[in-house]
C-alpha cells in the first residue's frame, strides 16, 4: 500500500535574545498552520528553533544557560506546538 506524506521545511528566521518563548511558539504555530493549509502533514524546523543562537553571547551563569533548554516536552510554553 502506498502512503503519501507531504513534508514542509519551516524556517522561522532569527530569534532575538529577549524574545519571549511564547512569541517564538506562536510564530512556529503560524508556520505549521500555513504548511497544513498547503497540504503538509509533517513540518520540520531547524535544530535551534526554540532558542536564539546563544553562542553569540558569553553566558556566565548556569541559570543563564539553562534558561535556553527545555526541562520537559511538551511543557506549558510549548504545548501549542503539540495541539
Amino acid at each position: 500500500m502506498t502512503r503519501i506524506i507531504t513534508i514542509a521545511g519551516a524556517q522561522l528566521g532569527p530569534v532575538q535574545r529577549a524574545e519571549p518563548r511564547a512569541s517564538v511558539v506562536a510564530r512556529m504555530v503560524a508556520l505549521m498552520e500555513k504548511a497544513a493549509a498547503r497540504g503538509a502533514t509533517f513540518v520540520v524546523f531547524p535544530e535551534l528553533a526554540l532558542t536564539t543562537f546563544f553562542p553569540r553571547w558569553l553566558l556566565e551563569t548556569r541559570e543563564e544557560i539553562d534558561a535556553w533548554f527545555e526541562r520537559a516536552m511538551p511543557n506549558e510554553a510549548t504545548a501549542p506546538l503539540f495541539e
